[in-house]
């Protein structure tokens, strides 16, 4: 996965309503898919269910990623396991 896929996967997720996207992606989201071996968008889909409402940035994540529309998600290389 190159960069600017990721840079552009945050683009959607702020223009979707997610602030602070590209920070999240860094942090929490690559470092998950890569420890369960799964894409980017799998990654940032498991972190948006989460059941535990420790803060409102899953349920955030959550409409963003549905607001987002497939086409869009579908230019990027976020699918691939990592």
């Amino acid at each position: 996965m190159e960069q600017k896929d990721v840079e552009r996967f945050a683009e959607l997720l702020e223009k979707a309503g997610y602030t602070g996207a590209l920070e999240l992606i860094q942090d929490e989201l690559i470092p998950l898919a890569q420890k369960e071996h799964i894409s980017l968008f799998n990654a940032a889909r498991k972190y948006a269910n989460q059941d535990e409402e420790q803060d409102t940035s899953w349920f955030q994540l959550f409409h963003a990623l549905q607001a987002i529309p497939r086409s869009l998600i579908n230019t990027i290389d976020i699918h691939r396991p990592l």
